[in-house]
């Protein structure tokens, strides 16, 4: 029987998918697989995404201001 756990991450997202992928743990990391992006990248691509996501965020903050005090 499997069984999942699921834990938050409390150091940094390289440090939690390196623990993740640990070869040991994962059959030489044959039992590693990722969607939509490469799990060797990851941790660049979610801080590239969240970052777009952040200032997109706060350019429509800016101009909802400047909406209201027009």
């Amino acid at each position: 029987m499997a069984v999942t756990k699921i834990k938050p991450v409390k150091s940094t997202l390289s440090k939690a998918l390196d623990l993740i992928q640990n070869p040991d743990k994962t059959d030489g990391k044959m039992l590693v697989s990722s969607f939509g992006c490469s799990y060797e990248t990851a941790d660049i691509e979610f801080a590239f995404t969240l970052s777009q996501a952040l200032d997109k965020e706060s350019s429509l903050l800016r101009r909802r201001w400047l909406l209201i005090t027009v």
